[in-house]
């Protein structure tokens, strides 16, 4: 989900539009002297040719693209798709500069005049829901009876796991997740000692960026690792929503 979109007046730092899709707030003011002065730093590297540049706030990205003077900012789940977010905010700065580029040069101040295009912004960006990609967690397999058990247990609320709930447990662990996969996986030379502390991460709560950041690996090879666990039968992944 794309929570918050900007579009940010180069020159005088004043927010020209906003939309809200999802749960993440900002003070508005304050994040539009932030990110301009944040542009006025990268647009050195850029050159305002409306390159991408991601900025890792933890829970979420901030996605920032400058171009013809309008500096374009959401702030997004970090399972959105960054590549087709960035093609989104680069065509909604095109379509605004096709529509107000005469009216941006002389312009008074009056936010009022961009009202017609929250529209096109809610249409490119389908309500903040384009870039979203399904989610897939690694869970080993001796968790997942106990996951399973769970889950089952909130849906009877009538509720469902969703990438909030992934959020709210990063830095908790379930009392199941206590278990070990037997030692002999090691002395039978299915995994290494490494893989075998890396297998345990996997627990249906973390991504695989995640358990990279926790177990201090690259992700490129967490990915490896996992794709060795599964080719093993020892993991299966779960859709989140």
């Amino acid at each position: 989900m794309l929570h918050n979109v900007y579009l940010i007046h180069q020159y005088t730092g004043i927010c020209l539009i906003h939309r809200k899709y999802g749960r993440i707030e900002f003070n508005q003011d304050l994040v539009s002297g932030f990110l301009t002065a944040l542009k006025d730093f990268s647009v050195e590297f850029s050159k305002g040719s409306g390159e991408l540049k991601v900025i890792d706030m933890q829970v979420f990205y901030l996605l920032l693209v400058f171009k013809e003077g309008v500096l374009i900012t959401a702030a997004a789940d970090k399972n959105d798709d960054a590549k087709i977010t960035h093609k989104a905010l680069t065509d909604i700065i095109d379509k605004f500069i096709a529509k107000y580029g005469d009216q941006i040069e002389n312009w008074s101040g009056d936010v009022r005049i961009f009202r017609d295009f929250d529209q096109i912004i809610d249409k490119i960006l389908e309500n903040g829901k384009l870039a979203e990609i399904q989610l897939k967690l690694p869970i080993l397999k001796i968790f997942k009876k106990d996951f399973q058990k769970s889950q089952k247990q909130i849906a009877k609320k009538g509720l469902m796991l969703s990438d909030e709930d992934l959020r709210q447990v990063r830095d908790q662990k379930p009392e199941w997740t206590a278990k070990r996969l037997p030692k002999q996986v090691i002395t039978q030379g299915f995994v290494n000692k490494k893989e075998y502390k890396i297998a345990h991460l996997a627990d249906g709560f973390h991504t695989i960026g995640e358990i990279a950041e926790e177990g201090g690996r690259p992700e490129s090879e967490i990915q490896k690792i996992m794709k060795s666990l599964d080719d093993l039968g020892l993991i299966s992944f779960i859709d989140i929503k």
